[in-house]
């Protein structure tokens, strides 16, 4: 069946379940696991550091240093500054990516009518095949770069190096503002298109779904290294050449 996209938590909740005005969707249910699992594993870790990394460990120094090779290329001097959050950005994106490929999320529901169609409204849902989640990173992602870019020019020297030229100034300014659009619908195009594919192929036939499995567990990181990578990139032009913040 079709899935529908305006979707509360399953049964439990209905469509009017508000505490304080504030809508309890499905997808923000496995966003709230994810960002839990990783404050535990965080916590778990520095509990534990030894000089000689155990598995858990060594995994997530893999992640940091991965992140760290990415960051201190792109924007030299603010690297340490942006880490924290830029590492935050790609291991939070990253999981939640992997969450979808858990059993039951984003398959398992019931059905409703919806606009005259029955609809399959998922119990859980994966946090980042929901636009408004990839919108609020994107956000984030938006803020970061030109509040970097202000850190570096200052605010009249950042709205020159925007505007360029003051009769062009307006088309730059639309091509800033799509930097949103293009980060927020990449991310969730291609984690809605996994969410459908495993969704189909797992009911048509069921081997094929473990293919696509597999696949998707790459797909997943290779979206979290370049919704990365485009922050990087567009703040590393925010700040401006590798000569300036060398």
């Amino acid at each position: 069946e079709p899935i529908c996209h305006e979707c509360v938590f399953g049964p439990f909740l209905s469509s009017d379940a508000q505490i304080m005005r504030f809508v309890l969707t499905n997808s923000m249910m496995i966003m709230f696991v994810v960002m839990l699992s990783l404050i535990v594993v965080a916590f778990a870790v520095r509990r534990r550091l030894e000089v000689v990394p155990g598995s858990l460990q060594n995994f997530m120094e893999f992640l940091l240093e991965t992140v760290d090779g990415m960051v201190e290329p792109a924007v030299g001097r603010y690297a340490s500054r942006l880490f924290p959050l830029i590492a935050t950005i790609f291991i939070f994106i990253l999981f939640a990516n992997w969450f979808s490929l858990i059993p039951f999320v984003g398959t398992i529901g019931y059905i409703e009518e919806h606009h005259g169609h029955e609809v399959l409204i998922p119990w859980l849902r994966p946090a980042t095949a929901d636009l408004n989640m990839t919108l609020a990173l994107a956000l984030v992602a938006f803020f970061t770069i030109h509040i970097t870019g202000i850190a570096s020019h200052g605010a009249i020297g950042h709205l020159k190096a925007l505007s360029q030229n003051v009769f062009l100034s307006p088309i730059f300014i639309v091509i800033e503002l799509f930097v949103i659009v293009s980060l927020s619908f990449r991310l969730f195009g291609n984690l809605f298109a996994g969410e459908v594919l495993l969704g189909i192929s797992s009911w048509i036939l069921p081997i094929v779904g473990v293919g696509f499995l597999l696949l998707e567990v790459l797909f997943g990181l290779i979206q979290a290294i370049i919704f990365t990578m485009l922050t990087l990139s567009f703040t590393s032009v925010s700040i401006g050449t590798s000569e300036q913040h060398a």
